[in-house]
């Protein structure tokens, strides 16, 4: 091989590396500005907890920060080329999972940046891949690192994703929110508009929802995989929306908007009971509310142990 084309292999190789820093870099960013929705999808494969859900998503951004930094700096370049086709090597093989489930749906890879499926992020990865090796069996170009710039940078890196977006199970324990219950017990009267879902007897997961409020969609998401995941009773489970189709027969059953089908209720009785709040989620006791949530501090075991005591 002659010099000029052995200096251009390595100059390319190390222009690879680059990129393939930057993009790890960009594709972590962008989890990180969907980080609610990378969190309900982690969850819905029902393999880890809604706490532990928490905790994963963050740490495969970390990771991938911490990679993209590393191939950037040149610094631990074994350990970073390692680590970096682990990680990737691990992406794929949650692909694989994801595609024989039949999964189809947005893998989040790229948040909302870039919507694509499993099977198209399968072939992304494979393409990574194979650069990372062509990166790493070329020996780019070398510059010294500079460790005592990079390291600060990289704890000060890890401090700032889990500033910016803390698990919620750090931040949101258990809720005091207020609520109407005399409005509540009206309602639930013999002549009361929601006296036909019986919500005076045994226990029931309410949530009172609004149609195009994004945290509301993500409310009804948790709660659909908290009792597919623990195999509870779907039915226990009741969604409230506001609308003015109601009546004295019977609420109107909408299912156009949540996984679920909704009851629409009176706009004001909907915003006297939980003074405008929504998502609220009441966890009622013969018709008397024993705890109440928002969409940040839904607990999945808090839920469990309600229905199953």
């Amino acid at each position: 091989m002659t010099p000029f084309r052995s200096k251009f292999i390595r100059l390319t190789a190390l222009i690879v590396r680059m990129l393939l820093g930057v993009f790890f870099i960009v594709s972590a960013l962008s989890k990180l500005m969907d980080i609610d929705q990378f969190e309900i999808y982690i969850f819905s494969y029902n393999i880890l907890s809604l706490n532990l859900s928490f905790l994963v998503t963050r740490v495969v951004i970390v990771a991938e920060l911490l990679v993209g930094l590393g191939l950037l700096s040149n610094i631990w370049k074994r350990l970073v080329d390692t680590s970096a086709l682990l990680l990737l090597v691990c992406f794929v093989l949650f692909l694989c999972y994801a595609l024989l489930m039949g999964r189809t749906d947005s893998c989040h890879c790229m948040g909302s940046l870039l919507p694509i499926n499993p099977a198209h992020s399968l072939v992304k990865n494979a393409v990574l891949i194979l650069l990372l090796l062509f990166s790493m069996g070329a020996q780019p170009w070398r510059w010294k690192p500079r460790w005592f710039i990079w390291l600060p940078a990289i704890v000060a890196l890890i401090v700032t994703v889990f500033c910016i977006s803390a698990p919620d199970n750090w931040l949101f324990g258990p809720s005091e929110e207020y609520y109407n219950q005399e409005e509540l017990d009206k309602a639930n009267a013999p002549q009361g508009e929601l006296h036909s879902l019986d919500l005076k007897h045994g226990k029931h997961v309410v949530a009172f929802l609004t149609p195009g409020c994004s945290f509301c969609q993500m409310a009804d998401q948790k709660l659909t995989h908290i009792y597919r995941r623990n195999q509870l009773d779907s039915n226990l489970f009741v969604y409230l929306t506001p609308g003015h189709d109601s009546t004295t027969t019977g609420l109107t059953v909408d299912s156009s908007t949540f996984l679920r089908p909704s009851y629409k209720m009176d706009v004001t009785t909907y915003a006297l009971i939980t003074y405008g709040q929504r998502p609220i989620v009441f966890l009622m006791e013969d018709g008397q509310v024993k705890a109440t949530c928002h969409y940040r501090n839904i607990d999945e075991q808090q839920i469990v142990s309600f229905l199953s005591q």
